[in-house]
């Protein structure tokens, strides 16, 4: 029995239609086609994206799933690493990091940062052009059905207690991949037959089902066992509770008067951007406007 439920906790690259002009269904899709595998511990890691995470979460227990959250960092179509969160301090560094390179249009780096509570696992092709690498404790390998026909011709077999199971899951069946080479075309700005194939993701980017994965790692069973261990060490946790007590800030500085002070700056600097001419009744607008906020106790500045 023990190792049977080993085996039903392998997925650690899930893609959904958050993964943007990449992926082809919702969270909750990916939640049922897990149930449907028997997937009891699941990760979903868009590309560059975490929109889908919290509904993601909030889901989960419908589906008899443990929940684990991270991020496919790439660059295009290329990708740099997987980020997988320990915890909610991990899923807040991965989200920081994000952001940090989306909102300053910075290129992805090839290595990660080292993040304190989130793993990073490196694709086996990428570690395989780079003989440079020196793996920290919090960073693995990661081997995907495909990859694992050259794993024994590597020097990578030599890092047993490195390489983990990364088997993206980006279709359900060929309808999926058909919209996925659509959204690419659409990307990249091209006819569908002017694809080029390497901005498509391969069509074994499919969630097997759990005995053909063991069938099919059996001759590495280390491999399984050190993705196990590395799932159960991560667990993220939000309160969606009714009662739950509001995580938003009540003021934005010391006071709400002071909120309303600067609200108020913000939107007469902000006027002649919006209208060339500021005229009395647009300031009376204004005025009014602000006079609702204030009446009705809403948050001016979040």
């Amino acid at each position: 029995m023990k190792r049977e439920r080993k085996r039903k906790k392998m997925y650690l690259n899930c893609h959904t239609y958050y993964s943007l002009r990449f992926g082809t269904f919702s969270e909750v899709a990916l939640l049922e086609l897990a149930r449907e595998n028997e997937i009891t511990r699941l990760a979903l890691t868009d590309i560059n994206n975490t929109s889908a995470c919290l509904n993601f979460v909030r889901r989960a227990a419908d589906f008899g799933i443990h929940p684990i959250l991270g991020i496919d960092f790439r660059n295009g179509v290329s990708s740099c690493f997987v980020g997988i969160a320990r915890n909610n301090e991990g899923y807040r560094e991965l989200n920081e990091f994000l952001s940090e390179h989306l909102h300053e249009e910075k290129k992805l780096p090839k290595r990660a940062p080292v993040f304190k509570h989130a793993y990073v696992i490196y694709p086996f092709e990428k570690v395989l052009l780079n003989d440079q690498y020196h793996f920290l404790d919090h960073e693995y390998i990661g081997i995907s059905v495909t990859d694992l026909r050259r794993l024994p011709f590597s020097r990578l077999i030599e890092h047993k207690d490195k390489l983990v199971l990364l088997q993206p899951v980006t279709f359900r069946n060929k309808r999926d991949f058909n919209a996925h080479r659509l959204l690419r075309a659409i990307d990249n700005n091209v006819l569908l037959s002017k694809l080029p194939k390497e901005e498509e993701a391969s069509f074994e980017e499919r969630m097997f089902p759990v005995k053909n994965l063991a069938q099919v790692f059996s001759e590495y069973p280390f491999i399984l066992q050190n993705t196990e261990r590395l799932m159960q060490t991560c667990s993220i946790h939000f309160d969606f509770s009714k009662d739950r007590k509001p995580q938003n800030l009540s003021t934005y500085l010391d006071s709400k008067e002071a909120d309303e002070k600067l609200l108020e700056e913000l939107c007469n600097k902000g006027l002649p951007y919006r209208y060339p001419e500021v005229s009395k009744p647009i300031r009376e607008r204004l005025s009014k406007e602000l006079q609702l906020i204030r009446k009705r106790s809403l948050s001016p500045i979040s």
